[in-house]
């Protein structure tokens, strides 16, 4: 009796120990968990089993993020996706004969916000024939808003300093009036050699016709001479 009963006990145990590791892990995640407001947040719900057929829903925040229309992609031909309600989209996805494991889908920021979470519920995943128990280990994810960065300006260089002018040599001292030179001394009759000059200095290259020395000096000779002259003519008779 104690055998069987031991018998069944293990059975359980081992079946128990099937269904445990059966559940499929499954995990949220965001490709950022920083933004700035008009940019898109990429949400990913991976299964650690592929499976052919999945549907979840996402609660999101819809005073900071607008969900992206059509966003929802995965390797399964019908995938498709809508708002169920204010801050609730559905994603369902299937194919007969394939499977996936990722499914993906897009957010777009709207409003600043510090931890905004998204959270996925009412999942259903299917493998084949049977229908999987999930496990998240990840259901919420926070991401945090803020304005975008304004471009810094380039640094100021504040007022261009103007080029200095070349060195300013001052003002040219005004030499004052030009001393008229003066006249040099008049030269004396011994400083010119006994030239004659005028009453400014100026030599006297031609002499100022008298009319008299001359013509004195020429008469006194020839009277002398004729006088000569006859006083031999008369000593000679």
């Amino acid at each position: 009796m104690k055998t069987k009963i031991l018998g069944i006990v293990t059975m359980v145990t081992v079946l128990l120990m099937m269904l445990v590791s059966s559940v499929n892990a499954a995990t949220m995640t965001a490709d950022k968990t920083e933004m700035q407001k008009e940019e898109i947040v990429t949400i990913t719900v991976t299964t650690e089993q592929e499976v052919a057929s999945m549907q979840f829903d996402i609660t999101f925040d819809s005073t900071k993020y607008e969900y992206v229309e059509d966003s929802a992609t995965s390797a399964l031909a019908n995938t498709a996706s809508r708002v169920i309600s204010d801050g609730v989209v559905r994603v369902s996805a299937f194919e007969s004969g394939n499977a996936t494991n990722t499914l993906t889908l897009q957010f777009k920021a709207i409003e600043n916000g510090e931890n905004v979470p998204f959270t996925v519920s009412n999942t259903e995943f299917v493998a084949g024939s049977d229908e999987t128990g999930e496990t998240f280990e990840v259901d919420t994810i926070n991401v945090t808003i803020a304005d975008a960065e304004e471009p810094t300006d380039p640094e100021n260089p504040g007022d261009v300093e103007e080029p200095t002018d070349p060195e300013n040599p001052g003002d040219v001292e005004d030499p004052g009036d030009v001393e008229e030179p003066t006249n040099p001394e008049k030269p004396s009759d011994n400083d010119n050699n006994n030239d004659y000059v005028d009453e400014n200095g100026d030599p006297i290259t031609k002499l100022p016709q008298t009319g008299s020395v001359v013509p004195a000096i020429i008469a006194g000779i020839a009277i002398l001479v004729v006088a000569s002259l006859v006083v031999f003519k008369a000593t000679r008779k």
